[in-house]
């Protein structure tokens, strides 16, 4: 004789009560595991490194397109960029009176156009002063540093070129 009640089928999942409890676990793991992996080192010398190379390609360029000598001088770890006034003859009667503006203008110095500045943890190293002839021509070759306490990555100005690499 058969059963007045049918056989019940078996039924495969999780119920909420296990799907929540799973997600705490996974919440309170990422909680105390994830700020172990630093995921952003390296981040801001990176940037900042990038930063630099552009800004020094920047100021080559300016001083072809402008046809004027473009100085980049390093202070405290800012980069500050000037242009000199006049059509110079040779490079070195040029007085370097008036900011080069920058395209994008560094937040992290606080409204200067003309300047890039370092994060907290990083420092730049170089020459105190770099000239680009409107040839794009560097003064002399240029080697600077963006040093961190884990790292050094360098940034080289050729001398016949001014190419930055």
């Amino acid at each position: 004789m058969k059963s007045p009640y049918p056989l019940r089928k078996i039924e495969t999942g999780f119920t909420l009560i296990e799907l929540i409890v799973v997600m705490i676990i996974i919440g309170i793991m990422a909680f105390v595991v994830l700020p172990r992996f630093d995921l952003l080192k390296g981040f801001d010398e990176v940037g900042y490194r990038d930063k630099v190379r552009a800004t020094l390609e920047y100021a080559r360029k300016s001083a072809v397109a402008q046809r004027r000598n473009v100085r980049v001088a390093l202070a405290s770890n800012n980069l500050t960029l000037t242009i000199a006034n006049d059509i110079p003859e040779g490079a070195g009667g040029a007085s370097f009176a008036r900011a080069l503006s920058l395209p994008v203008p560094d937040r992290v110095c606080g409204g200067a156009t003309n300047q890039i500045c370092a994060p907290a943890n990083v420092t730049l190293t170089g020459p105190a002063s770099l000239d680009f002839s409107p040839l794009g021509r560097p003064s002399a070759a240029g080697a600077y540093a963006v040093v961190t306490s884990e790292s050094t990555q360098n940034i080289t100005v050729e001398a016949e070129t001014g190419y930055v690499h």
